[in-house]
């Protein structure tokens, strides 16, 4: 009874108690809920910012595999058609084949450069969202969550950047395999990723030696605490100087892509595609659409760098030629186009205090797929007497069998004593001649037709050349521009990470803990550790300076087997670190979920 007496007072206490009070909570309390539920908020978009990126990595993998199989198999194709001699309608369908996959491979190139650079802007504004956030926490808050944010940013930075690395490896990989990059272009890439090397390397020196600093100051956590709010002041704006400079590079990448565009919407780059991958083969309609239907006189065009002819003298050019074989066995060779190669331009900048970085950029000659008069001259020549020997030869024989017959009626009812049976059977046989005849007059005026209609796309392409040259030097100062925007970048990005690395030290201080790849050190042992780090740094830049200078003098035979070689074992190096890497990952933002969930409670 007593205690039924007493929960009722106490039912009747929170009654009268829960009437007298205001339900709404106080100004600071909301402040404080809807500042975590920022952090949250941001710090979910973070995450699935990064899961979205190497989802899309994955998938940049995929079509690359799929594009390498498709050019294998179209070359497998294309020489098997010239080992059986196959007729050109093959091996043209094969080239095609060929040149799509080639297409495919760059295009994926392209598009895994814009792709990180769009990345990276979306993470410093996820970034930036997040530090807002984390501003409007309380101090206690702040130290904690921010250096567990450091720890974690740092991580998934350092995974991003060795992702993006294995996926540039491997279209780079691709290209050589497809043969989409030449032997001085191959070694001009080895001694780039030697100088890349070198950069990261002189860029990490300087942030350990940032951090070293820091820790040999040996300033109490209050006057580090002082001091980090100043250097996360500048790292602030460091980062917004980042994302200007990402900004800028992803449009210049973007104004680079549509002058590449222009290239292509020009009618002499669909035409000079004709002539070296359709190549003739088949019969156009009105509008210059493929009937599919072969083209019996067309000439072969062939490609120096697709045949075992080798190279013309001039190393720069790719002539696309036909041959004619003359009754004796003598064959001439005659180029009717040369495609002047492209250059993989190499820059060089001082992007960070004893940090050069190197870029490259593709220039165009505006020659780029000239054709050769005299060698146009010689092939219209030669498809003519093709046409000539084979539909005027065959129209000529009709028209010689139908005359033929034509006598032999006539010479019937000529004779004195007519055979009406004879004459009869005779005229029987001329409608038949005669639609022989016009059978062959028809394919000889197609055939007519279509050396017109290549003649017409050789002059067009002559009267386009001046506008052709104009859309390559403008794509060529975009390709520039977006190399110099990629500096730009570099700079930003290299400032930024000194500065982050300084304010991660300044951070430890203050939290009186110090971690450094998922380790804790004390401050001698966190310096004795960036010694190490610093010496590692400068033994793997002697490394690749020998290596710089043992590729620099090399010939060029063999070059492209030892850079496929070379980019397979990296590639395989780099993808057995990236358990290690996605652990950090993990561990940092465990630590920092969990920390953030104890502060939501």
């Amino acid at each position: 009874m007593k205690k039924m007496i007493l929960l009722v007072s106490m039912l009747a206490g929170v009654m009268t108690f829960s009437g007298c009070v205001d339900d709404k909570e106080s100004a600071s309390v909301t402040a404080v809920r809807e500042a975590k539920a920022a952090q949250l908020s941001a710090l979910a978009a973070l995450s699935n910012a990064q899961a979205a990126n190497q989802q899309a990595l994955a998938d940049t993998e995929n079509a690359l595999r799929e594009a390498k199989v498709a050019y294998e198999t179209a070359k497998a194709a294309y020489q098997q058609a010239l080992a059986d001699k196959a007729n050109s309608e093959a091996q043209a369908a094969a080239a095609i084949q060929m040149a799509a996959a080639q297409n495919e491979i760059q295009r994926l190139a392209n598009e895994l450069e814009e792709m990180a650079i769009r990345h990276k802007i979306a993470m410093l504004d996820l970034q930036t969202q997040y530090e807002a956030a984390l501003k409007k926490a309380d101090d206690d808050s702040q130290a904690l969550l921010g250096g567990l944010y450091m720890a974690y940013q740092t991580a998934a930075t350092n995974l991003l950047n060795a992702q993006q690395e294995i996926a540039r490896k491997k279209i780079e990989l691709a290209k050589l395999q497809a043969g989409l990059v030449n032997s001085d272009e191959t070694s001009q890439m080895l001694i780039n990723d030697q100088k890349r090397i070198i950069a990261n390397n002189e860029q990490q020196i300087a942030e350990w030696t940032a951090m070293i600093e820091v820790f040999e100051a040996q300033k109490a956590p209050e006057e580090a605490k002082a001091e980090l709010v100043t250097e996360k002041a500048a790292l602030s704006q460091l980062a917004q100087d980042q994302k200007k400079a990402l900004t800028a590079a992803n449009k210049a990448g973007q104004e680079m892509g549509e002058a590449w565009s222009d290239v292509r919407d020009q009618k002499y780059s669909d035409l000079a595609q004709d002539v070296y991958s359709n190549g003739f083969a088949y019969l156009v309609d009105e509008d210059g659409n493929n009937t599919g239907v072969s083209f019996n006189d067309y000439i072969l065009l062939n490609s120096y760098e697709a045949t075992s002819l080798g190279k013309p003298v001039e190393a720069t050019v790719d002539t696309y030629w036909f041959s004619i074989t003359d009754d004796k066995g003598n064959t001439t060779y005659t180029a009717v186009m040369n495609r002047m190669i492209r250059k993989d331009v190499s820059k060089t900048e001082t992007v960070a205090p004893g940090v050069e970085s190197t870029k490259t950029y593709t220039a165009y000659p505006t020659a780029y797929y000239q054709l050769n008069a005299d060698g146009v001259k010689a092939y219209i020549a030669a498809i003519k007497a093709n046409v000539e020997k084979n539909e005027g030869k065959a129209l000529e024989d009709a028209q010689k069998a139908l005359a033929a017959q034509q006598k032999v009626v006539a010479d019937l009812e000529k004779a004195e004593i007519k055979d009406e049976a004879a004459i009869e059977n005779a005229k029987s046989l001329l409608p038949g001649l005669q639609t022989d005849v016009n059978t062959a007059q028809a394919a000889l005026d197609k055939a007519n037709a279509q050396v017109a209609a290549i003649q017409t796309t050789f002059d067009t392409m002559a009267a386009e050349a001046a506008n052709w040259e104009a859309t390559i030097k403008a794509y060529n100062a975009a390709s520039e521009a977006y190399c110099d925007a990629q500096f730009a970048v570099d700079k930003a990005y290299d400032a930024y990470t000194l500065q982050n690395k300084k304010v991660l030290a300044l951070q430890a201080v203050v939290d009186g803990q110090i971690m450094i790849d998922g380790n804790e050190y004390t401050i001698d042992g966190a310096i004795a550790y960036a010694e190490r780090k610093i010496e590692m740094a400068n033994r793997i830049i002697m490394f690749a300076k020998q290596e710089i200078v043992g590729l620099e003098s090399a010939n060029s035979g063999g070059v492209t087997d030892l850079a496929i070689e070379k980019l397979e074992a990296e590639i395989e190096i780099l993808e057995a670190e990236l358990p290690a890497l996605e652990k950090i990952v993990a561990d940092t933002k465990a630590a920092l979920d969990a920390a953030t969930a104890a502060q939501a409670e």
